[in-house]
C-alpha cells in the first residue's frame, strides 16, 4: 500500500479515499489493506469533496451552547465511499447535493469536515 496522504486529521484540509488495485473498491480512513479484497496494493488520492447527502442529524442539547444546534451529516463522496461531517447549512437534507468545506471546531481547534449544499 502507498503511504498515507496527510488529510483534516493531519491539520491538512482534505478528504483522502484509497483505491484498491485488485478490486476497484473505494474507501476512507486509512487501512492496512483493502477492506473487500485484502491487496496491500493501494492508491491514495484526494476527493474533490462533493457528493450526495444522506443523513443530516442535529442535536439540540450540547455542551457546546443550547442556542446553537451541532448538525452531523453523512455524504456519499463522489468516489464512493461515505463520510461524516458537520454541516453548517441549516437547509441541507438528505438527497442534496453538497460540498465539503474545513472550518474550526471550536476556540482553538483544529479544521473539520463540513459541508453545505452544492451551488
Amino acid at each position: 500500500m502507498t503511504h498515507a496522504m496527510p488529510d483534516w486529521t493531519d491539520g491538512e484540509p482534505a478528504l483522502v479515499v484509497s483505491t484498491c488495485a485488485r478490486c476497484g473498491n473505494h474507501w476512507y480512513l486509512p487501512h492496512v489493506h483493502c477492506p473487500v479484497c485484502g491487496s496491500h496494493d493501494a492508491t491514495a488520492t484526494t476527493a474533490i469533496g462533493t457528493g450526495l447527502c444522506v443523513a443530516v442529524t442535529r442535536l439540540h442539547v450540547t455542551l457546546e451552547s443550547a442556542d446553537t444546534p451541532v448538525s452531523l451529516t453523512l455524504v456519499e463522496l463522489d468516489e464512493g465511499p461515505v463520510v461524516m461531517g458537520r454541516t453548517h447549512d441549516p437547509d441541507l437534507a438528505p438527497g442534496d447535493r453538497a460540498r465539503v468545506d474545513f472550518r474550526p471546531d471550536g476556540p482553538g481547534a483544529g479544521l473539520v469536515p463540513s459541508f453545505a449544499r452544492e451551488a
